[in-house]
């Protein structure tokens, strides 16, 4: 092995190094930053550059790698669907669903992919359009009908 290793290849081991970190501590961290330190020792084995050029397009090339990241796999900012990961029912509200049993005395039933939750609202017949207005009791979704949506 040659004693003056050079440093487009520095970065390829760097990268691949950081590619294979996150395999240890997963987290879509490590990866993004391995894959611009990859680039970095493509550019070099093109261009030569100096060590501060080589830092800067790291530098843009990670920024670049993180943005096309975050487009792909969506960002993890407050607004997503984890926001109400342990709060399901409040994550149910201004849903529209179909009654599944009839409202009679303000106690009903709604089907919502493959679970049946609880509602109240004003008396209204089974497969009646609702939307889901706000949660009562921690459990218990509060509807509301869909005007002129209300199967006869």
């Amino acid at each position: 092995m040659p004693t003056d290793m050079s440093p487009a290849w520095l970065w390829l081991i760097a990268g691949i190094a950081l590619c294979g970190l996150e395999m240890f501590a997963p987290g879509v961290f490590l990866l993004w930053f391995g894959l611009a330190a990859v680039g970095t020792g493509l550019v070099l084995f093109v261009a030569p550059l100096g060590f501060a050029w080589t830092l800067l397009i790291f530098a843009a090339l990670s920024v670049a790698a993180i943005a096309w990241g975050r487009k792909v796999y969506g960002g993890t900012g407050g607004g997503g669907s984890d926001a109400l990961l342990n709060s399901r029912a409040e994550a149910l509200v201004g849903r529209l669903l179909v009654l599944e049993t009839a409202i009679v005395d303000g106690e009903g039933r709604v089907h919502v992919q493959d679970t049946s939750w609880r509602a109240a609202g004003p008396d209204l017949p089974a497969g009646t359009r609702v939307r889901v207005t706000g949660i009562a009791d921690g459990a218990v979704l509060t509807v509301e009908p869909l005007d002129g949506l209300a199967k006869s």
